[in-house]
């Protein structure tokens, strides 16, 4: 991976944030689709769990925490840990509805948190003008 002034740890993380939050808005949004449909199985994305352990990873190595959280990606997998219905469709919209009122919160943070980082950086390259 190629430094710029957004490769560090933080701006990375930021990054990372948003594509899993992506990820998991997806991810929850198809499950909604699919609440009606017999024998659907729902999907998440523990994009959290992904990564600290990227974090981890890259502070064991004594790397730049960068590149590990840019290769960093995100897949959906089967929750058969819920309930399922008489029909075999283990959606709650209730459950679902909650998880992506939470997933938002934290994609708008992070992509706010990653904005001031970057007008922080575009401040300072103008020394304040």
């Amino acid at each position: 991976m190629e430094w710029n002034l957004l490769s560090d740890t933080t701006s990375q993380s930021l990054a990372a944030s948003l594509r899993g939050t992506a990820a998991r808005h997806a991810a929850l949004a198809h499950n909604l689709a699919n609440v009606d449909t017999p024998g659907f199985i729902r999907t998440d994305v523990e994009f959290q769990t992904a990564l600290a352990a990227a974090l981890s990873r890259s502070r064991r190595a004594r790397v730049r925490s960068g590149e590990h959280l840019a290769a960093l990606t995100f897949r959906p997998r089967r929750d058969s840990s819920a309930p399922s219905r008489a029909d075999g469709n283990n959606v709650d919209i209730d459950r679902e509805m909650a998880s992506l009122a939470v997933n938002t919160l934290r994609h708008r943070a992070a992509g706010e948190l990653l904005g001031f980082r970057i007008r922080g950086l575009r401040n300072a390259i103008r020394e304040g003008r």
